[in-house]
C-alpha cells in the first residue's frame, strides 16, 4: 500500500485504539473534538477502514500501536509514524 499515517493521525489513532472518545483526545493533545474527528476520518479512508470498531480492530492487531498504558510520546515527539501496512494487516 505504501501510504502512511501523519504524526496527529496515528497519535489519534493511537488513543482511539485505548478507547479514549474524541472529546477526551481532544482535551489531551490540545486541539478541538472535531479535529479529532477529521484525524480520524482520514486514518480511516488512508487504512481503507470506515467505522470506529475497524479503526481499533485495525489499531490493536498493528505491532506499531502500543497499548493504552505505554502510549508515551506521540510521534510528533519522537514516536515513530504508523504505516498503512502494517496497521492493516489482521
Amino acid at each position: 500500500m505504501g501510504c502512511l499515517l501523519g504524526p496527529r493521525e496515528a497519535e489519534v489513532v493511537r488513543y482511539v485504539a485505548a478507547g479514549l472518545t474524541s472529546k477526551e483526545i481532544a482535551r489531551l493533545i490540545d486541539i478541538s473534538p472535531s479535529t479529532v474527528q477529521k484525524h480520524r476520518e482520514r486514518a480511516g479512508e488512508k487504512l481503507g477502514v470506515y467505522t470506529l470498531q475497524e479503526i481499533i480492530i485495525r489499531a490493536q492487531s498493528s505491532p506499531d500501536v502500543r497499548s493504552a498504558n505505554q502510549l508515551g510520546p506521540s510521534p510528533g515527539e519522537g514516536g515513530s509514524a504508523l504505516s498503512c501496512d502494517s496497521v492493516c494487516r489482521a
